[in-house]
């Protein structure tokens, strides 16, 4: 089966393409939107349109499919500009993104099984992907979070006091009346389908590993590094199960072990299984200890669309934003100047240099 590099969410990746990127020859593009010193083109637009529509074919169609589109096309326009804003913003504070670059290739390139950077370029270049556009795409991403994070996420969370964990828990306490769970991180070391010559190799991995993890390595360093499993890219992290959910081999030892302790080798039809418990919650109503930090995500989640709004207004307000007649952005606030057409169509067209 053809590999295929679905690298980015649609949503982490389908507006990034900004109107600096480069082709080859000398294009005309119509401006649609002049942000500060830069521009969307309207192929900026069209692409990322068409863009959201591929990703929607994927699991929709017909009516279904054109009324969702239709609502995404509806804030497409205001997306791209924000995220336009929010790398203008990164630039500004100075931040950059290179080794958050290079860590995002490399795990694609582990996880697609390839040897090189450079295959992994092929692999792009087979699938239709522009390797300059996509690590621009990964930067762009890495630099608006960095913004938000250290402008809106960080503020957030330090106002979130106890004594608001506090009340929050006290009014939802019957939201954490639960039933004996474990949450689970876990090491595979496959001997499906294995020949039967490769198992004496396969188990010394496996016990060379548990030796590392019960030495006190890092747990999901070692998942990632040395799991056959489709978790090793999340560190092994199974997430959490009830009594009865995993496979019985797994359950009998997972709900014997303490918090933070590491199993023995489990053996298993897919293969030598290590697991570390995480987290345990006892049946009934969890304490306020457990669930703390779940109330403050709760509380943060709450919180940070309501945040992340107003700063866009503040940067909104800050910035030159300038869209042409026909087209709407649905995030326009008062003092940004109207919508207008262009008079003059030197003003609408921008040459672009191809290499």
């Amino acid at each position: 089966m053809k590999k295929q590099i679905y690298l980015l969410t649609l949503s982490a990746i389908v507006c990034f393409s900004f109107p600096w990127q480069l082709v080859a020859g000398t294009v005309f593009e119509e401006i649609i939107v002049r942000i500060n010193n830069d521009i969307i083109s309207k192929s900026d637009f069209e692409k990322s349109r068409d863009l959201i529509k591929k990703e929607l074919m994927k699991n929709l169609s017909g009516p279904e499919l054109e009324k969702a589109l239709a609502q995404q096309e509806k804030d497409l326009l205001k997306t791209l500009i924000e995220e336009q804003l929010l790398v203008q913003k990164a630039v500004d504070l100075g931040l950059t993104a290179d080794n958050d670059v290079i860590k995002f290739l490399d795990r694609i390139r582990k996880e697609n099984n390839l040897s090189s950077m450079e295959d992994l370029e092929k692999m792009m270049a087979q699938q239709g992907i522009d390797p300059t556009e996509f690590k621009q795409n990964i930067k762009n991403r890495s630099l608006t979070q960095q913004v938000l994070g250290r402008e809106v996420y960080s503020r957030i969370q330090n106002a979130i006091s106890n004594d608001e964990v506090t009340k929050y828990y006290e009014a939802h306490k019957q939201e954490f009346d639960r039933p004996e769970e474990v949450r689970i991180r876990e090491i595979l070391i496959s001997t499906e389908g294995k020949d039967p010559s490769a198992l004496p190799a396969l188990e010394k991995k496996a016990q060379e590993t548990l030796q590392k993890a019960k030495g006190g390595e890092k747990f999901e360093e070692l998942a990632t590094k040395y799991s056959d499993g489709p978790t090793a890219k999340d560190g092994g992290d199974l997430g959490f199960f009830h009594r009865g959910k995993m496979i019985r081999e797994i359950d009998d030892v997972a709900f014997k072990l303490r918090r933070g302790q590491v199993s023995d080798l489990i053996k298993t039809k897919y293969g030598l299984v290590i697991v570390k418990v995480e987290e345990k919650h006892e049946a009934g109503i969890q304490k306020l200890e457990v669930v703390g930090n779940e109330i403050r995500d709760r509380l943060f989640e709450s919180k940070a669309q309501k945040s992340t709004q107003e700063y866009m207004v503040k940067l909104r307000k800050q910035s030159f934003i300038e869209v042409k007649l026909g087209y709407v952005d649905s995030g326009a606030v008062p003092s940004e100047p109207k919508q207008t057409a262009q008079s003059q169509d030197s003003k609408d067209k921008k040459g672009k240099k191809k290499k």
